[in-house]
């Protein structure tokens, strides 16, 4: 940039200046003249080289700029004062923990009204491969973090079925949950840890499915993904819900929750296809 607006100045004026053939020179007039010539070819130069420093600059900046990001250049940000902050193996386990346990491979159960399901399938998912090795490194249930959501249903599989599971309270109900071990009741997902419960606090709960859900009924229930649950229902009944069963509720009346590590966080999860049933 400042080779070509050096060479503009030159072109525009810097050259030596020549008479027309058959003229005299009016000194009077030249001497301005050539001033002026020198002057713009002196801002010509001054305007080349601030460019061709400003634009070396930029470009020194971003390399500079791009190894602190990529190649986290620490000495470079020791001389500028910037921070690279390089994540610890804890973060890093953190964050591997909220991503499988966000993450579901054998699809959602109520699909087509739970007829689908195969064991193998989530006995091998990311979520049952996770709970297997933290038993295996002594992590216990009890030492988990209870979340819960009042007015939501999660979806999932029984492991413990909730009628005549009665509890009083929702945190009798999430800590049966904690004492749950795979193998201790027999079915379909007896191997399969509790993660996720739902408690009915009201003499009747709706549940648009053909059994009758009463007061401290407490499902224990293993999903996949239980950081991003699927959701029945949360908050306001849609009214399409409630056109199809006269008998819905304006909000629900269920209270669920989940069991995650420490620092792991309850997400929003999606809708499962249950909530349209």
């Amino acid at each position: 940039i400042g080779s070509a607006a050096a060479s503009v100045g030159i072109v525009a004026g810097c050259a030596p200046h020549h008479m027309a053939p058959g003229k005299q020179s009016d000194d009077s007039q030249a001497t301005p003249l050539m001033l002026k010539l020198a002057v713009v070819c002196l801002l010509a130069l001054a305007l080349g080289w601030s460019s061709y420093n400003y634009t070396y600059i930029l470009q020194v900046a971003h390399v500079h700029s791009s190894l602190a990001v990529h190649h986290k250049a620490t000495a470079f940000c020791a001389f500028t004062g910037c921070h690279v902050h390089e994540k610890t193996d804890a973060e890093l386990k953190l964050e591997e923990e909220q991503r499988v346990l966000s993450s579901r491979v054998c699809g959602s159960p109520a699909i087509d009204g739970y007829s689908h399901v195969k064991p193998e399938c989530l006995l091998g998912s990311p979520t049952n491969l996770w709970w297997k090795g933290y038993y295996q490194a002594g992590g216990k249930q009890s030492n988990l973090i209870v979340h819960i959501e009042p007015a939501s249903d999660y979806d999932g599989l029984a492991v413990v079925w909730g009628i005549k599971n009665t509890k009083q309270t929702v945190e009798e109900c999430a800590e049966h949950c904690k004492r749950h071990m795979p193998g201790q009741v027999q079915g379909p997902y007896q191997d399969l840890p509790c993660n996720a419960f739902a408690f009915c606090p009201e003499e009747v709960c709706f549940e648009p499915d053909a059994h009758k859900h009463g007061k401290g009924d407490c499902w224990l229930k293993f999903t996949e993904g239980p950081a991003s649950p699927e959701v029945n229902m949360r908050g306001d009944i849609p009214a399409s819900t409630r056109a199809k069963h006269p008998t819905a509720p304006l909000r629900a009346q269920w209270i669920s929750g989940v069991l995650l590590p420490d620092g792991v966080k309850l997400t929003n999860g999606t809708w499962s296809p249950r909530a349209s049933w």
